[in-house]
């Protein structure tokens, strides 16, 4: 008994410290329907792709034979640039844009200094004008960069006040990213979900709490402020607004500010746990919600794409997510469980993939009712 427990208290304790290899995911032995699904029901747009690694003809190409593989319609690449990098990308990519778009991304370089903000605002109206489809502000806006004095600059800085009219004023979507997944401002540990499926064990790398970095609470209530002074701004919230974890927050966000709408990206494996629920929410709020993956051409059909298609489109149980990380030994690492599917009705479905993110990007409307081909 006494070598039992201390092999208990060992295995504990080596858990708590760190564990070099997250152990695989138990195969499922129940035996289960599968829908026979292998590419999108329509062709979907992805609102959140990271097309970073697209510096050739031949990136394009091998991109778009997947794309074609697997029913994406439309790709929009998040890591456009700015300056001289946006126009490399959008020379590149020429021959492509009826698939792949790109949208701009703002150079936060010198963003204490005066006018930074008038130079930002001028350059992303010259990337507009050379066939921006949008703007992408991601997460190190409210985590990462910072006033003279130390203290975190949000969403609703007056520095960004013309950057998002000038987004208004160019009808183009703002697809930001702000906050970060809940489990990363808890603390790391067991009883923490992400610490279960394999985050932090040996990297603390990612983890807010302790660390200064201000609540959940506080860019959230930025961002409410930046909605409210910015009426005829369109806000794409990425990652259902990083509140997939309270749809009730989810709800009043679309609720009170007529210019917020969700994405679904890299939220899926959350989604997924509560199909009933979630299932009424992309009902109700059917005209406000966007597919987007957060992958990148790395992604593989089966591992990745398809396992989207199944949360959507049917009711399977009990299924692989689409792992944004894996482990060494497979292991899904934003978390370490199974998904169920929510079977959208068709009408819901094309909204979902590819309507309402239509409203935003006129350009290759002609492109997704080509591949419709009438289907409807």
């Amino acid at each position: 008994m006494l070598h039992r427990i201390v092999v208990f208290v060992s295995a504990t304790l080596a858990f708590a410290q760190g564990n070099p290899e997250v152990p695989a995911m138990p195969k499922a032995l129940m035996k289960l329907p599968r829908a026979p699904i292998t590419r999108a029901k329509f062709p979907a747009v992805d609102f959140h792709f990271h097309g970073r690694t697209l510096r050739s003809a031949a990136d394009y190409q091998k991109l778009v034979r997947v794309m074609d593989e697997t029913g994406i319609g439309v790709i929009c690449n998040m890591d456009g640039g700015f300056g001289k990098t946006f126009d490399e990308n959008m020379k590149t990519g020429e021959p492509f844009r009826e698939r792949i778009i790109h949208f701009a991304r703002i150079d936060f370089e010198g963003i204490n200094t005066p006018n930074w903000s008038r130079r930002a605002a001028a350059e992303l109206e010259r990337c507009f004008r050379a066939g921006a489809a949008g703007l992408k502000i991601n997460k190190v806006l409210g985590l990462d960069l910072k006033n003279p004095d130390g203290s975190y600059i949000q969403s609703d800085d007056p520095r960004f006040d013309p950057i998002w009219e000038a987004c208004a004023r160019h009808n183009k979507p703002v697809m930001i990213h702000t906050s970060d997944s809940i489990g990363r401002f808890h603390a790391i540990g067991p009883e923490n979900e992400r610490y279960e499926a394999g985050l932090w064990r040996n990297d603390r790398e990612g983890n807010y709490h302790g660390t200064g970095h201000p609540a959940p609470e506080v860019i959230e209530k930025a961002r409410e402020r930046m909605h409210a002074k910015h009426p005829r701004t369109r806000f794409v919230n990425a990652h259902v607004a990083m509140l997939y974890y309270d749809m009730d927050k989810v709800t009043a966000l679309l609720d009170k500010y007529p210019n917020a709408d969700v994405e679904i990206s890299a939220a899926v494996q959350d989604l997924g746990r509560a199909p009933r629920l979630i299932r009424e929410f992309f009902i109700k709020y059917q005209d406000r919600i966007f597919f987007g993956s957060d992958g990148n051409p790395s992604r593989g059909v089966e591992e990745f794409w398809v396992p989207h298609w199944r949360f959507l489109e049917t009711y399977d149980e009990h299924f692989d997510h689409p792992a944004q990380i894996r482990s060494a030994t497979g292991a899904p690492l934003h978390g370490r469980w199974r998904i169920y599917g929510i079977s959208l009705p068709d009408e819901v479905l094309r909204k979902v993939y590819s309507e309402n993110a239509l409203r935003y990007l006129p350009g290759v409307r002609a492109s997704i009712e080509k591949q419709l081909g009438g289907r409807r």
